[in-house]
């Protein structure tokens, strides 16, 4: 081999490893650029997700709310039902015990 072809297959074995060299740091500035912008997808999702649940807690907080308020009423509704009732039969319950009473007295 002439020493004209050792020199240019050096030139070239010296190119080839630069260009290695070359390829090698942009593959990483690739992968820290890709790794950033996934990471910063990630910061982002997570940020709506978690807005977006507690949107959703907020609602089922607000309708929870709003149950227990028409339970309540509808529980105080029934109260009174059973407390006009009361009313309307102590008279007769007294006027029963008053009456058991003087029976047993009586005996």
């Amino acid at each position: 081999m002439s020493k004209t072809a050792i020199e240019q297959i050096r030139e070239t074995e010296e190119q080839a490893a630069i260009l290695c060299r070359v390829a090698e740091e942009k593959a990483t500035e690739m992968r820290e650029r890709v790794k950033a912008e996934g990471e910063a997808h990630c910061a982002a999702v997570r940020e709506n997700t978690e807005a977006e649940y507690a949107e959703m807690l907020a609602d089922i907080r607000q309708r929870a709310a709003a149950l227990e308020q028409k339970k309540r009423r509808e529980a105080m509704a029934e109260a009174e039902a059973m407390r006009e009732t009361a009313i309307e039969h102590i008279g007769e319950a007294v006027r029963m015990i008053v009456w058991e009473i003087v029976e047993n007295v009586s005996k």
